[in-house]
């Protein structure tokens, strides 16, 4: 909105003294009713005190770190009904390019150039900038997008041994292209129909020439499709390709040819971003359905948002961001883990012991080899160890730093005796796994390829344990996505994290409304978060945690309270700990997301020093005793958890009375671990979860023998 009686006046290196000082002092005057702005060059640098100052706007590039830090330094100062300073940064859109996907994809020479020198320079004084960027960016696009835009895309179709790309043109209205791209890949429309073929060349930009928003000259954005081979369809977006810019830099003209490649990139190796299909994207609700359709809407610009701020750590120069990189070191290292072990003529045993041999061919290739598992597994166990000796209070005997092990002579003995102890205390779900591909590796005599893993990933995991412990719920479902590939016949879908951070939000909300008598209470009869007895006095169950997003999450949740109601941090920390050791309680049936979901509940927390965590390993398919296993459904099973007059059906009816009758002692499993898993699931207050959704009949346990889906899948 306009302000009213807003004044401008202009300073620069001719403005005498005087003329300085006086414009100064008007500055100090100014209030909400009738605001002040000076547009100035060079004049508001070190020397100048201005506290009531609120905002500062970079107009151009900045190269000097001190004079931006200077700069910004006059909004940062406090003053009395002042809460917040800002820093303005306009960014220039092309009038024919799509605002969103524009800011979305574009590279630095399309316009992030300003702002990245400016969030180089605050870096340089502050390197929080990465971490809180964003909580504390702001965007403010165009209302109105183009009415046209040109598009750059790619498609194929088919099996991944027949595709061909086809690269094609559309002009269009914004996202038209993409719809048209799905009904060409629906078989529903043709390439012929919807878009043209490529010029040879594009037009090289013209800064003196006034741009025709109705006829647009080149592309901001490709866009790519292809057809999976399980008949869905994959889209993803990225920036044009072009030549490097002037010398005074104007753009460079787009380059068909390297945009070619990017496009195959896209659609061969997964780059770009994915653009969910238009068909998913929420529809404009009537008024009567906006209440209905208002989580939806915060969960999508919370990712529109993600989105940006990746694209503008990425293109603007802050590409050392310490989280992406540890985690390409970490996706790097498995990678190279698994290549030691596929050397060794390891594939066949490991993909035996996970069971991926009675995987059809097709789906296997979606998904990781037991090299790559295998890998993974050792990998997160490493980190997790690498946490536990730098913590030095877990244990009463000492566990020795990966240091000391990366150039062992024998560091497959040393790892296992090490992880073996760590067992013996806790955390079983998270280093099992791991140790028991170790020895499916030593039952096939070949350790060779396992030795040089081992000194390879202890090397890597020192380095990063502290950065994958810390990495936030927005990174571990997508990393294991990345690395194990298609899960669905595990029923493997990851809750995004702006939908967990509103469903324990929405939780709390209603436990505050109606709370249980025996939590600790503030004034007013309000819950008291600061109040260990609190946090001793509640259970949190999520039978399918996955890599622990919605289980981090809530414990975000309690704290952000518990910081509300005034608890330190010192206080936090403790909090912190008490929740991973008694309040959060998760089961899963890959060992894999399990260990994502151990160290997503390290978070916040610098030394690792929790004598236990409540997450376990549920027993999936065949089973030692010949039984097979449902994983968390076991628990319908146990008397302990639920009684049979509780389900209000027929004795007939209930298939689980076989496992009462042959099993349950007293309401007990002849099972150690699920009797462990039933102790700590009884009586929770609260139950939060994103179900696993595979279809029964069809994927369910596709891994396992014929006969053993054929009872995994009995209802």
């Amino acid at each position: 909105e306009a302000a009213d009686n807003f004044k401008l006046e202009h300073l620069d290196a001719s403005s005498n003294v005087t003329k300085r000082e006086e414009a100064k002092s008007r500055l100090a005057k100014a209030n909400p009713n009738n605001p002040h702005g000076i547009i100035n060059v060079g004049i508001f640098g070190e020397g100048t005190d201005s506290p009531s100052l609120s905002a500062v706007a970079f107009l151009e590039a900045r190269k000097s770190p001190i004079d931006v830090v200077q700069a910004v330094g006059r909004a940062m100062r406090t003053s009395p009904g002042k809460q917040m300073g800002y820093i303005i940064c306009p960014i220039y859109i092309p009038p024919s390019a799509d605002p969103e996907n524009w800011i979305m994809t574009s590279n630095i020479e399309d316009g992030w150039k300003e702002l990245g020198e400016i969030l180089l320079a605050l870096r340089a004084h502050d390197n929080r900038i990465e971490d809180k960027l964003k909580d504390l960016l702001q965007l403010y696009l165009p209302k109105t997008p183009p009415p046209k835009v040109k598009t750059f895309t790619g498609s194929t179709t088919g099996k991944e041994e027949n595709r061909r790309t086809a690269y094609r043109e559309h002009i269009g209205k914004p996202g038209e292209a993409q719809k048209a791209l799905e009904r060409v890949l629906k078989g529903e429309s043709s390439l012929t129909k919807e878009f043209q073929p490529l010029p040879e060349s594009y037009p090289a930009p013209n800064p003196n020439s006034k741009p025709d928003p109705n006829q647009p000259t080149e592309p901001h954005q490709i866009i790519t499709g292809k057809t999976n081979n399980d008949g869905s369809i994959e889209l993803r977006i990225d920036t044009i390709q072009r030549d490097k810019p002037a010398s005074d830099g104007i753009l460079g003209k787009v380059n068909i040819e390297k945009s070619k490649k990017k496009a195959h990139a896209m659609i061969n190796k997964g780059e770009g971003q994915l653009l969910t299909p238009s068909d998913q994207k929420p529809k404009r609700k009537t008024a009567k359905e906006a209440a209905e359709q208002r989580m939806l809407n915060l969960i999508q610009e919370e990712e529109l948002l993600k989105a940006i701020t990746m694209n503008l750590l990425a293109k603007s120069g802050l590409t050392d961001n310490r989280i992406q990189r540890d985690l390409n070191i970490l996706e790097d290292s498995v990678k190279e883990a698994a290549r030691h072990l596929k050397e060794d003529q390891l594939q066949p045993a490991l993909d035996h012991h996970f069971e991926l041999d009675n995987i059809k061919e097709e789906k296997r290739k979606q998904q990781a080899d037991g090299c790559t598992i295998a890998a993974l597994l050792m990998m997160n166990a490493a980190m997790l160890h690498q946490r536990i000796a730098d913590g030095k209070r877990i244990l009463k005997q000492q566990i020795i730093s990966l240091k000391e092990i990366k150039n062992h002579t024998n560091p497959i003995r040393i790892i296992l005796r090490q992880w073996n102890a760590i067992i013996g205390h806790d955390f079983k779900p998270v280093l099992q796994p791991a140790v028991d591909a170790i020895h499916a590796i030593e039952d096939t005599g070949k350790e060779a390829g396992l030795e040089r893993a081992l000194h390879h990933l202890a090397s890597e995991a020192e380095r990063i344990a502290d950065t994958y412990a810390n990495m936030g719920a927005d990174h571990a479902g997508p990393l294991f996505n990345k690395v194990m590939g298609n899960q669905a016949s595990d029923g493997a879908f990851f809750t995004r994290p702006p939908a967990a951070d509103i469903a324990c939000r929405l939780t709390l909300d209603l436990l505050e409304a109606h709370p249980p008598n025996h939590l600790a209470f503030a004034d007013a009869g309000k819950i008291d978060w600061t109040a260990p007895q609190t946090w001793n006095g509640l259970k949190v169950f999520d039978p399918a945690v996955g890599s622990g997003t919605l289980l981090a999450a809530m414990i975000a949740e309690f704290k952000r309270r518990a910081r509300i109601q005034g608890a330190s941090e010192a206080r936090i920390a403790s909090l912190q700990k008490t929740a991973v050791e008694n309040t959060m309680i998760g089961m899963d049936i890959n060992p894999v997301s399990l260990q994502l979901a151990a160290a997503q509940l390290c978070i916040g927390n610098p030394h690792l020093d929790y004598q236990k965590m409540r997450l376990h390993l549920m027993p999936y398919g065949p089973q030692p005793d010949g039984k097979v296993k449902a994983g968390a459904l076991e628990l319908l099973s146990q008397k302990a958890i639920v009684q049979r007059n509780e389900l209000e059906l027929p004795d007939e009816s209930i298939k689980a009375r076989q496992v009462w009758e042959a099993d349950s002692i007293g309401g007990q499993s002849e099972d150690p671990e699920m009797n462990e898993a039933v102790q700590d699931a009884k009586n929770c207050q609260i139950v939060i979860t994103n179900p696993p959704f595979t279809n029964r009949r069809k994927t369910m346990g596709e891994k396992f023998k014929a006969k053993f889906q054929k009872q995994l899948r009995d209802p």
